[in-house]
C-alpha cells in the first residue's frame, strides 16, 4: 500500500526511507496499549517501548539485557516454554499464546503473546518481535459469561430433572389412587349393591320395591364411574396386555363418553416396547384426545399407532379448528391455561424419553405426532426406578 506514492520504497530517496524509519520507531515507542519490544536471537530484551512499560511494568533500564522468561510463571520457566515458544517462531515464523504473564511487582495478567522471527535480506535469523496485550478483563469477562452458560445449563438440566420426578410421581400417585378405587370403594359398592339385590320384596314391612330397585341402580352406576375412573387413572390394560390393547380399549371408551367418532388403526403384528414408553405414549393418547374433546369442536378423530425397529410412533388428529400458529407457540412455550399444560406437559414427557413432539394445525384440524425410541435413555429409566424406590419422603 503506497499512499499515494508512485514509487516504491526501494526506488524512495534515502532521506525518506530514513524518515520513514523514525516514524515508524517513534510510533512504537509510543504505543501505550501494546507491549512491543525486540528480542535477541536468544531471548535477551533489546527494545522496550512505553505500552511495554505500562503493563509489564519494567523501565527501560531495568529490563534490557533481561531474558523475557522472566514475565513467565516459575512452573512455566522450570519446563521450558519460553524456549520452545522462540522454537516455534523461529521454525514456523510466527508464535501466539494466551496465558498468565507476571508483572515486574509479581502480579498476573492475561495475556495474548504474538511472537514473529526477523530475518535479515539474507534469510538469517536475527532476533524476535514480540507483542503483548494485555486482555484480563476480556478474559474476566468470557469466563463469566461461561459460568452464567454453565449455570444456566445446569439450571435447565435440575429443571428438566424436576419435571421428569413430578411427571413419574404423578403417574405413581395416579396409579395408587386407582388401584385404591378399584380394591377399596370399588369393593364396599360391590358388596353394597349385592346386599341391595338380595333383600326379599315379598317380606312385610320392607322400604317400597322401587326405591330398592333404585337404590341399587345408583350402586350400580357408582361402580362403573369408580371403575372407569381408576382404569383411566391408570389402566390395568396397560400393565397386562401392552400398549395397542390398551390404546384400542381407550380410544373406544373415549368415542362412547365423548360421542366424537374415534377409530384406531394398529397393525395387527404390533410388538410391545418397553414399559416406559408404553407410559409415555399412553399419558400423550390421553392428554391428545381430552384435548380434541375440550376444544377441537370436531366431530371426528383419528388415531394411528405404528412401530420400526427402533421407534414407536402415534399420531391423533381431528377435524376441528385448529390452533393458530401464535397461540400453538404460546401453548408450548408458556404454562397459561389448561390447553398449554397439556400440550407442555405432553413435549416435556416426549422430551425426558429421547423423542420428538410434533403439532401441525390448521384452520381445518390438528395432528399431534409422537415418535419415541423403543426404549427410553438410561438415565430416564434409572430415574424411573430410583423413584419408585423411594418412599415419598425420600424422593428428593
Amino acid at each position: 500500500m503506497n499512499f499515494g506514492y508512485t514509487e516504491s520504497r526501494s526506488n524512495a530517496p534515502e532521506g525518506m526511507l530514513r524518515r520513514g524509519d523514525e516514524q515508524s520507531r517513534l510510533f512504537i515507542e509510543l504505543v501505550q496499549d501494546y507491549a512491543i519490544f525486540m528480542l535477541d536471537r536468544e531471548g535477551y530484551v533489546i527494545s522496550w517501548n512505553v505500552g511495554a512499560e505500562r503493563i509489564k511494568g519494567y523501565k527501560a533500564h531495568e529490563i534490557l539485557g533481561k531474558h523475557f522468561s522472566i514475565f513467565y510463571q516459575p512452573e512455566e520457566v522450570s519446563s521450558g516454554k519460553s524456549g520452545w515458544a522462540l522454537e516455534v517462531a523461529a521454525r514456523d515464523g510466527r508464535f501466539e499464546d494466551e496465558g498468565w504473564r507476571v508483572r515486574k511487582d509479581g502480579s498476573k495478567f492475561w495475556a495474548n503473546v504474538i511472537i514473529t522471527a526477523v530475518k535479515d535480506a539474507a534469510g538469517d535469523l536475527i532476533g524476535f518481535g514480540k507483542v503483548t496485550r494485555d486482555c484480563t478483563q476480556q478474559m474476566l469477562t468470557r469466563r463469566a459469561l461461561e459460568d452464567s452458560q454453565r449455570k444456566l445449563h445446569e439450571s435447565e438440566k435440575s429443571l428438566r430433572e424436576l419435571s421428569l420426578h413430578l411427571i413419574r410421581t404423578q403417574d405413581q400417585e395416579r396409579q395408587r389412587i386407582g388401584r385404591e378405587l378399584h380394591d377399596s370403594l370399588g369393593q364396599y359398592l360391590s358388596v353394597l349393591k349385592m346386599k341391595l339385590d338380595s333383600i326379599d320384596f315379598s317380606a312385610d314391612g320392607l322400604p317400597n320395591q322401587d326405591e330398592i330397585a333404585g337404590c341399587s341402580e345408583l350402586a350400580e352406576n357408582c361402580l362403573r364411574e369408580v371403575r372407569t375412573i381408576s382404569y383411566l387413572l391408570f389402566p390395568p390394560f396397560l400393565e397386562e396386555r401392552g400398549l395397542s390393547a390398551a390404546v384400542a380399549w381407550y380410544v373406544e371408551g373415549f368415542a362412547k363418553r365423548s360421542g366424537i367418532q374415534t377409530t384406531c388403526h394398529i397393525p395387527s403384528d404390533f410388538e410391545r416396547p418397553s414399559r416406559d414408553v408404553e407410559l409415555v405414549l399412553f399419558r400423550v393418547l390421553q392428554e391428545s384426545l381430552t384435548n380434541v374433546h375440550r376444544h377441537s369442536g370436531s366431530a371426528t378423530a383419528e388415531v394411528r399407532l405404528l412401530r420400526t425397529a427402533d421407534a414407536v410412533t402415534l399420531e391423533v388428529e381431528d377435524r376441528g379448528r385448529g390452533l393458530s400458529p401464535e397461540v400453538l407457540h404460546e401453548s408450548l412455550s408458556e404454562w397459561l391455561g389448561a390447553r398449554g399444560v397439556g400440550l407442555r406437559g405432553m413435549n416435556e414427557r416426549v422430551h425426558q424419553a429421547g423423542g420428538t413432539f410434533e403439532i401441525d394445525s390448521s384452520g381445518s384440524g390438528m395432528r399431534v405426532r409422537v415418535t419415541v425410541p423403543n426404549r427410553v435413555p438410561l438415565t430416564f429409566e434409572e430415574s424411573a426406578k430410583t423413584n419408585q424406590n423411594c418412599s415419598p419422603g425420600q424422593m428428593a
